[in-house]
């Protein structure tokens, strides 16, 4: 398939660690060190309310973790794409936002998350 062609469908991860809302900051922290991951989308249910990421953790850790949950710290005014998205446009509110990941989202629903080094994968392998 051509870059030019290549949707959001075709560069985002499905199968997602993600954390509710009034999970502990110190477990997302857990999970993405256990898992090398730089950000979990924090969902309700399956409709995603936010994204927590490793920024967020260093400024709770300025506060007294042990009481705080993720709806707490997260980003709620979040940049989401559909998977018919153009990884063109992607790329660009990537850019933009200044974000390294973008939920992919179909009515609300969380469908996979776009993350830069996905898309660098794909540059790479099309080369």
């Amino acid at each position: 398939m051509a870059l030019k062609d290549l949707k959001a469908r075709d560069v985002m991860i499905t199968k997602l660690l993600t954390i509710s809302p009034r999970e502990k900051i110190a477990l997302a922290d857990l999970i993405m060190m256990r898992n090398s991951v730089g950000g979990l989308p924090v969902v309700d249910g399956k409709k995603i309310v936010g994204i927590i990421t490793q920024r967020d953790l260093l400024l709770a850790r300025n506060y007294e973790v042990g009481g705080l949950v993720a709806e707490d710290f997260m980003t709620k005014e979040l940049v989401t794409t559909t998977p018919d998205a153009s990884l063109k446009d992607v790329l660009k509110a990537m850019i933009d936002n200044k974000i390294e990941r973008i939920p992919v989202v179909k009515g609300g629903k969380l469908l996979g998350l776009v993350l830069h080094g996905k898309i660098l994968k794909s540059l790479y392998d099309s080369l």
